[in-house]
């Protein structure tokens, strides 16, 4: 397994692991402009990372070129944010447009290029 395959791996735990402990203590327990952060944002900071490490993970799988720059991560991030801030809404009872959203997920993607630069 290479180090980028590693790093994706982990990206992807990571984010799992800080959604559950997030939305099972860490957004009940904090106040204030923190516990709305938790709650409305930091959950799509770490799915936009976990999106491009999956993204990442399956493209090195099919030995396909992985993802190298921001060209890759903004125009996926898009299309994910479009799908569950703009579709969703239409189709699922309570889901909410949040335009906010896009550049949560925008900057989870932009700390996953960072981190697969500094690997």
């Amino acid at each position: 397994m290479s180090k980028g395959q590693r790093f994706d791996l982990w990206v992807c735990g990571g984010a799992a692991l800080f959604y559950l402990v997030n939305r099972l203590w860490l957004s009940q327990a904090a106040g204030g402009w923190l516990g709305g952060f938790l709650s409305c944002y930091a959950n799509d900071i770490f799915a936009g990372a976990a999106i491009v490490a999956w993204t990442d993970l399956l493209l090195r799988l099919g030995k396909l070129p992985p993802v190298r720059s921001w060209r890759h991560t903004v125009p996926l991030l898009l299309a994910c944010g479009f799908v569950w801030e703009v579709l969703a809404p239409l189709w699922k009872a309570g889901a909410v447009f949040d335009p906010w959203d896009f550049l949560a997920y925008q900057a989870g993607g932009l700390l996953w290029l960072a981190g697969q630069r500094g690997k």
